[in-house]
């Protein structure tokens, strides 16, 4: 079993959001906190050094968070697991409620999570199937045919 790398960024960025608490920055740096540094162009760089540089718990959640993101970029299994651990004793010592829970869940779904480097799976494709399917059942206000919604599902399904 894999844990999808989507979902456990997806709990970081869970955790930083919950060690912001919902404070406001100057312009939008709550969509800059979610967005990974490497998508960020020089000026939203300066304005997150800038908002972090007086929030030093934020600060302390966002490199967590980046962290966690980094860890999947390393090329073999041996190095993700020995910098897993690494970012689970961090974020255990951090003085951060929501990492703290977060590296006992990373914990408990640590064989899953480093599962990645022996088969590097997503479930983005099923994920993007179902969503479609949701769409389609929205859309359509309900079938009173049973049959005529499987066939448009299918009709769905293996267009692409």
């Amino acid at each position: 079993m894999v844990a999808d790398k989507f979902h456990v960024i997806a709990l970081a960025g869970r955790a930083l959001r919950e060690v912001r608490r919902g404070r406001r920055g100057r312009g939008n740096v709550a969509a800059l906190l979610d967005r990974g540094v490497e998508r960020l162009r020089p000026r939203e760089r300066e304005q997150l050094a800038e908002a972090l540089s007086h929030q030093p718990e934020l600060a302390r959640a966002w490199a967590l968070k980046e962290w966690l993101r980094r860890l999947y970029h390393r090329s073999s299994p041996i190095v993700a697991a020995r910098d897993l651990d690494a970012w689970r004793e961090a974020a255990h010592t951090s003085d951060l409620a929501p990492f703290q829970r977060l590296a006992g869940t990373v914990g408990r779904w640590r064989e899953e999570i480093l599962n990645y480097w022996r088969f590097p799976l997503t479930n983005a494709f099923v994920e993007g199937k179902h969503n479609r399917v949701k769409v389609l059942k929205r859309r359509a206000y309900g079938y009173r045919n049973q049959t005529t919604f499987t066939l448009r599902i299918l009709n769905l399904v293996h267009t692409d």
